[in-house]
């Protein structure tokens, strides 16, 4: 007994543990000193009052209590979100029914899940490890070209299959390469480079279309409930591709100033690569499916408006993710063998986060705390060259993501202030709401934006502060890249700021 005791004194206490206990004690102070202190003044647009209603002031400090924890991870993103719905329900801001119908009733959620579940196909029938493959195999033995053709690759997959996939998918050929080059963890240039493209180019496919990342799709809903305004797949495109084909070639230039790669040639061939291809033979019964359920979905969300009439239904981008998905179980399209397999690969928690976000940042714009907060600080901007608003728009997305640490808590948190500031504006809120969802895509800085950067990341051949290094100018590369885009291309997307 005195053994057991001397060793229970022995031992350290947890440390994180009571980090993270302390964290989440200051989150909740926090909360609570924002809900318990006086209204501030009202915002006046003219002679009309912008008041800081109680709910409002409500919501902003469940905010700020979830942002603190998401911020430092005390505790999992996802289950942050869920407390959202809690206290904002505590807080008397709304009834919990009508706030889990808002987020988890939302058909934002389904998009995903088809999204995910799309990925999880290209995945498990092996067609996307043959594309990339084959890809590889045409590059040849230059570092340099085999870096941009991982961030090509990349950008190409991301528009359809989500971020996270891709990167998980190119990370092990990427490492291969490296350990076959003899390139050291953290020593290495080409190592660099190679890990840090394969995050860029997931990332910039993920700004292309509505498919590629979390955030795009929820900046389209928000405009479609808050804006009246209904937001296309093609529109999207229109602006996003642009933008992101514009950023590849930079990106990759970047990386090899920034990190320009020890030697210019691989030290061994090609062939493994194209062998490993060869090895694969023709296309498996799951692949020619997965290819099929592929080109269905993309038929769909690209010529969905323009065929809904002769079909006497609308083909919203959410009915065709989660239809095609469920084809992927249908016999004679079957890719999946039970629910299991394809379950395995969503990412439920990403799911909860969006859920709980949507609750917040529409309960923020009912209340009238987006409109408050909205034109305290971006007010100024109705007098901005349009250009010059877009660009102020996707400066601010960006700053605001390093300290939110989350391109989906950035969306769910600033959109909602975006479009009631334009509404107030009286501008086209897709023109600003546009721009903003496009670069809430973009986690060029922080490693910890995005759980795509912790893929490579995890790697170990870049560091922390080699990331932030070459991605704060990667990042002003970026906003530059999308305001070009909607200067130039927005008049096709319903996006004209001229």
């Amino acid at each position: 007994m005195s053994v057991q005791l001397a060793a229970c004194q022995a031992s350290p206490p947890n440390t994180e543990l009571i980090k993270r206990a302390a964290i989440f004690l200051v989150a909740i102070t926090a909360m609570l000193i924002i809900f318990y202190l006086p209204t501030p003044d009202p915002f006046y647009k003219g002679t009309e009052a912008i008041p800081l209603t109680f709910k409002a002031k409500a919501v902003m400090a469940v905010l700020v209590f979830a942002v603190i924890l998401w911020v430092t991870e005390a505790i999992p993103f996802s289950a942050t979100a869920l407390l959202l719905i809690v206290f904002m329900h505590i807080m008397g801001v709304e009834g919990f029914k009508k706030l889990v119908q808002l987020g988890f009733g939302s058909s934002v959620v389904l998009f995903l899940m088809g999204a995910m579940g799309l990925s999880a196909a290209m995945t498990a029938s092996g067609l996307a490890r043959r594309v990339m493959l084959w890809m590889l195999s045409n590059v040849g033995r230059r570092t340099d070209r085999i870096v941009l053709a991982f961030i090509t690759i990349g950008a190409v997959l991301s528009m359809w299959i989500t971020d996270m996939a891709v990167a998980a998918m190119l990370l092990p050929l990427g490492v291969s390469i490296l350990k076959d080059s003899g390139c050291k963890p953290l020593e290495s240039n080409f190592g660099r480079a190679l890990m840090i493209g394969i995050v860029w180019g997931a990332l910039i496919g993920g700004t292309a279309t509505p498919a590629g990342c979390g955030p795009n799709v929820l900046a389209m809903e928000y405009v479609r409930k808050l804006a009246k305004m209904d937001v296309t797949f093609a529109q999207w495109m229109a602006v996003g591709v642009p933008g992101a084909i514009a950023m590849v070639p930079l990106g990759w230039k970047l990386l090899m100033k920034i990190f320009p790669p020890e030697f210019k040639e691989i030290p061994t061939s090609m062939d493994k690569i194209k062998a490993d291809l060869a090895s694969l033979g023709g296309l498996t019964g799951k692949e020619v499916r997965t290819l099929i359920v592929f080109l269905l979905m993309v038929f769909f969300w690209l010529a969905g408006p323009s065929i809904a009439p002769f079909l006497g239904f609308k083909i919203p981008e959410d009915f065709v993710a989660l239809a095609g998905f469920t084809l992927l179980f249908v016999p004679g399209l079957r890719v999946f063998d039970n629910w299991k397999s394809a379950a395995e690969n969503i990412d439920w928690g990403g799911l909860v986060l969006i859920a709980g976000g949507i609750a917040a940042g529409m309960m923020l714009a009912e209340t009238g705390g987006a409109r408050w907060v909205a034109w305290g600080l971006l007010s100024g901007v109705g007098g901005f060259h349009p250009l010059l608003r877009v660009l102020a728009i996707v400066s601010l997305v960006e700053g605001l993501k390093v300290f939110f640490s989350s391109n989906s808590v950035t969306g769910a948190v600033v959109m909602p202030l975006i479009i009631m500031l334009a509404l107030d504006l009286g501008f086209n809120p897709w023109v600003l709401a546009g721009p903003a969802g496009i670069s809430a895509s973009m986690a060029f800085i922080m490693v910890t934006s995005s759980p795509t950067n912790v893929i490579p990341y995890s790697s170990g051949y870049f560091s922390i502060k080699d990331y932030a290094t070459v991605g704060v100018p990667m990042t002003v590369l970026g906003i530059l890249c999308v305001t070009a885009s909607v200067a130039v291309f927005g008049s096709f997307a319903n996006m004209n700021i001229w």
